[in-house]
Formats: structure tokens, sequence, C-alpha cells
């Protein structure tokens, strides 16, 4: 995943912000950007303040539920109680139990005036967008207003991927849910409207594809990173010196943790597609035994299609197994780093608390290596292999850090 930066405009107008938004909108629907987040602040010459962000409208009564970085900028302008709630909610997600962090983070980007309150009849847009995106961007809304932008810190990086991985899946969901609600409908159509539904099942069900594929590319590209990272500090961990040693370690052991998550939620995206074509393959069975002549033709066509889409999504999750193999035997030589680091008489404890892990690591591996691939059960079986190894990794390793200290 590249650098995330953070746009903040001003506008001295109440739509001049939902202006620049309608300018981020159609940029990104052309391609040209993708928006990661995006939180929008309105004040009427009432003195009215309208949040919305992009999961859909907020109130200042649910403000506190906002979440992401640029959510951040809730609690900055709108200050008072409402404004605190939602900069706690945002600021808990980066790792700070304080409206300060956030009011910092807004402050060291907006231009002079923002963090003391919006002024009637004004408006503010802050827009998260990946690193190259940012200026093409920012040269759009200088356009329209006062700007300021500045990238992302780690923390504030992660907790953005994190909020932006949450919201496509939901978004994920909620097709989904239509696709099911309007089968249940094309059961009852007839004629002309039976074809317009197909229709939009087909498009729906693009777009579904679509976003999920680019989801699991954005999970791809985080993954990368966090293994280009890993390897980074395990460079790092040899050259460094032995006080050194343990915050290294400590580092790269978060890293592995959140490797693990992301291949979890990549597999859960894999596995979700699987359930899909399944039963988009179950309805096509049906249909060609009811059909005939080049009718029943065209759906065994598509049918094939669909089967051999579900052997590249069990493809990947093999391979996304094989991979967490991988990274699970790295994660067992970091471990073996730390009970190095552990004293003398601490060190057979720290070991200990290793062996159950290995031996779950070991049968995890030849069950990978000896699956039937065609047994679904077994995806689910690996997956909770998977999940209880890494649970029993990751408490050898608190263990290991509690027994340090």
């Amino acid at each position: 995943m590249d650098d995330l930066s953070l746009i903040v405009l001003t506008a001295d107008s109440k739509d001049g912000a939902k202006e620049a938004l309608e300018v981020a909108k159609k940029l990104d629907r052309d391609g040209w950007i993708e928006l990661m987040d995006y939180v929008l602040l309105r004040k009427d010459e009432k003195g009215r303040v309208t949040a919305r962000e992009m999961d859909g409208d907020l109130s200042e009564k649910v403000a506190a539920a906002a979440v992401g970085v640029a959510s951040g900028v809730i609690g900055a302008a709108l200050g008072g109680p409402v404004g605190a709630a939602a900069g706690v909610a945002s600021g808990a997600l980066v790792g700070a139990g304080s409206i300060r962090l956030m009011e910092r983070l807004v402050q060291d980007t907006a231009p002079e005036g923002l963090t003391q309150g919006l002024g009637d009849d004004t408006s503010v847009l802050a827009v998260v967008v990946e690193e190259h995106y940012a200026e093409r961007l920012d040269e759009e809304f200088q356009k329209l207003g006062r700007t300021a932008r500045r990238e992302l810190k780690r923390a504030e990086r992660e907790a953005e991927f994190d909020a932006y991985v949450q919201r496509s899946k939901r978004k994920i969901q909620s097709i989904q849910d239509d696709i099911q609600a309007q089968l249940a409908k094309a059961q009852a159509a007839t004629g002309a409207e039976k074809t317009k539904m197909a229709t939009d099942l087909a498009t729906k069900r693009a777009e579904l594809e679509a976003r999920r594929e680019k989801l699991e590319d954005h999970i791809k590209e985080m993954n990368s990173g966090l293994r280009a990272d890993i390897r980074e500090m395990n460079f790092r961990l040899e050259l460094a010196g032995l006080t050194a040693r343990s915050g290294i370690a400590t580092g790269i052991d978060n890293l592995h943790r959140q490797l693990n998550h992301y291949s979890d939620e990549l597999e859960n995206l894999v596995e979700e597609q699987i359930d899909t074509l399944k039963n988009e393959a179950s309805e096509l069975k049906a249909k060609a035994t009811k059909a005939s002549g080049e009718t029943k033709a065209a759906i065994e066509n598509h049918l094939l299609a669909v089967e051999l889409n579900l052997r590249k999504e069990r493809a990947k999750l093999q391979d996304s197994f094989e991979e967490r193999l991988l990274e699970m035997k790295q994660w067992f030589d970091d471990l073996r780093v730390q009970s190095v680091l552990a004293q003398a008489d601490m060190r057979d404890k720290v070991q200990a608390s290793m062996k159950t892990a290995q031996h779950a690591y070991a049968e995890l591996k030849a069950y990978v290596r000896m699956r039937n691939r065609e047994d679904e059960r077994a995806w689910k079986d690996i997956r909770d292999g998977f999940n209880k190894t890494w649970k029993d990794l990751e408490e050898a390793f608190d263990k290991a850090n509690r027994e340090r200290v």
C-alpha cells in the first residue's frame, strides 16, 4: 500500500467543500484518483453544523461514531462534547486515547483558524488519498479554496487502511444483499421485467467482483509492504547491539501480527467469493436442466466460466496458506531470538511456551500439503488451524515479554 496523504480544504461558503467533494468523486469515477476516506463539514448562516463521512451522512448526535483519520477533523472543528467525542473515537483508532492528538493532526495540516471552529456560512473537506494522487487533487482543490496537505504517519496510515477495509467489506456485503433481494424478486417476474432484472443482476455482480478485486489488491499491496519491512528489520536486528535488539524484535513481532491479520482478511474475501461462485454454479445447473437448445448451451458455457473462476479462487486460497506457512516459520525464528534475549533462568520457560505452537505448526504444514482441494470442510479446518496456531504464537511472544520483564 502506498503512503497516504491528508488534504484539508476550507471554503468561505457552506457549499464550497461539497463542490470540492464532487470534483474528487468525479476524478475517482474516472480513474484519476482513488478516494480512501473523506469527511465534509458545513456550517450555515444560522450556525447549524452538519457532518458527512464516506460511510454516509452524520448528525451531531452520532458524530462520535466517526472512524478514520479524516474524521478527526470533526473533533477539531466542531468543538464541545460532540466534537470531543468524535475526536476521541478517531484518536483511539490511531493508538491515542486523547483528543489532543487529533487536534494536533489537523492543526499541523489545516490552514490557520480551522481548529478554532468553523465560521458561519463556511465548510471544510478533509480527504485521504494515496500519496501519488495527492498533488493532482490538491491542484483541483486550490481552485475552490485554501488547502493544506501532509503525508500520514505510520500509525495514522494503518488506522486509515483498517477503516478503508471495513468500509469496503460493508459495501461488498450491501451489494451481495441487493443481489439476493433481486434474485428473490426475479422468481416472480416474467417477460421484459425478468430480462431487465437479469441485466441489473449482471451489472451488480460485475460491480461486486470489481470491488472485491480492488480490496484484495490493496491488501496484497499492504502485505507486500509489511514483508519488506520485516526483511529490513531482520537485517537491522543482525547488525544491532544487544540493547537495541529487544526493541527491534518487538517491532518485528508487531509486523508479523499485522501481516497475519491482513492475510486473514484476504482469505475471508476469497472464501466469500468461493461461496458466491458455488451458489451461482448451483443456480446455473438448475436452469440448465429446464432449458433447451441455444439457451441451454449459453447457460452451460456460463457455468464453465463460473467453475473456472471457482478453481482460480481455490488456488488463491491454497497460495495464501502456503505463504502463511512461510511467514509462520519466520515468526518462529524471530521468537527464538526472543528466547535468547531472555535471562538464563527464564530461557527454558520461554522456549517451553513455544512447543505447543511448534507442534501445531508441524501438523498444519502436513495438512496443507495433503488436503483435498475439493473438500470444502478442509478449507475451514485449515483456517481454524491457522488461527489456533497464530494464537499460540502470540501467547508465546507475550509470555516471553512478561517473563523477560
